[in-house]
């Protein structure tokens, strides 16, 4: 009997150790649980003039007023307010956001124009983003409606645009693969278009009322001279720090490009001039014309710049 009893205190002793020894897995649970960190949900960032202002980390409704949209959409930003409007209608959004976006978005006018700060305050914004080249002296006004982050690039800095919203708000990834796509499709219109070409000289102008533009390395120019290797003629001046130089009609008789991308005003034919008709491009049918509203509206964004790539390689290849 004795023996018996010693048996059952030494099993109840023996549950009674373990029971000790095993770990609270709800204590276990929520000490794992209090070491997991929350996401931030406000990111500081410096602003070009010093300021460090606190943005949403995921703002809801952004007001752009830089010309960056397309460059927010590739990122999964929606604006709920836009200045990128139709060059030649700025009461419209611009043609290659209009299937993306028409009718969700308000339209605050064309991003080189005035703005309306009471338009802005309506839309409610949390961030607003400001361009660098256009209504600068509104920042103060406009931050007192939202934190703005004035971007350090300007309207022709599509890709460092780009760059530069992805890492403010960490969209690094999305970013990464949009530029893959659109190197991997220049680099094939480089490939046909340097066989078609056959070493041919290029040069890049539009169009306005009282002068020319000739561009050396922004916009359309850049995607010939520089993405596709195309050569430029010689004889092109230096250019100013938006790409371009103004001339005179007379100054294209020393330039005599062998092809030409031509972006005209309606208020400016050139058809109508007789140093137009003689150069070697005019002559030779090797002239491809685009307007001067679609050089606003497609050679300075992400979205616009990939459509144009298709636009300027297939003008090309067919000799139109």
């Amino acid at each position: 009997m004795f023996k018996t009893i010693a048996r059952w205190i030494t099993l109840c002793c023996v549950l009674i150790l373990t029971a000790c020894g095993a770990p609270d897995t709800k204590v276990a649970d929520n000490k794992v649980a209090s070491n997991e960190v929350a996401a931030p949900t406000t990111k500081i960032i410096t602003n070009p003039n010093g300021d460090k202002i606190t943005i949403p980390a995921q703002p809801k409704r952004i007001v752009d007023l830089s010309g960056s949209t397309e460059e927010l959409l590739i990122l999964g930003k929606r604006p709920v307010a836009t200045m990128n409007a139709d060059y030649g209608n700025p009461q419209e959004i611009t043609p290659t956001l209009k299937e993306r976006l028409d009718g969700e978005v308000s339209i605050l006018g064309w991003y080189g124009f005035p703005l309306s700060i009471e338009a802005i305050a309506a839309e409610n914004p949390d961030v607003i983003i400001l361009g660098k080249d256009f209504n600068t002296d509104q920042y103060e006004a406009l931050s007192q409606i939202a934190p703005t982050v004035a971007l350090p690039f300007s309207y022709y800095e599509w890709r460092e645009r780009l760059t530069y919203l992805a890492s403010t708000f960490g969209e690094e990834s999305k970013k990464d693969d949009y530029l893959a796509k659109y190197d991997a499709k220049s680099a094939d219109w480089k490939q046909k278009l340097q066989a078609a070409v056959n070493g041919e000289s290029f040069a890049v102008i539009e169009t306005y009322p009282n002068n020319l533009v000739i561009y050396s390395n922004k916009g359309a120019a850049e995607m010939l001279y520089g993405e596709w290797g195309l050569q430029r003629t010689k004889g092109i001046p230096d250019p100013e720090g938006w790409g371009g130089k103004q001339i005179a009609l007379e100054a294209l008789v020393s330039i005599n490009p062998d092809r030409l991308l031509l972006m005209e005003n309606s208020e400016n034919k050139m058809a109508d001039s007789r140093v137009w008709n003689n150069m070697s491009a005019v002559k030779n049918e090797k002239v491809y014309t685009i307007s001067n509203v679609d050089n606003y509206n497609y050679s300075y964004s992400a979205m616009g710049r990939m459509e144009l790539m298709d636009r300027l390689g297939t003008m090309i290849l067919k000799g139109k």
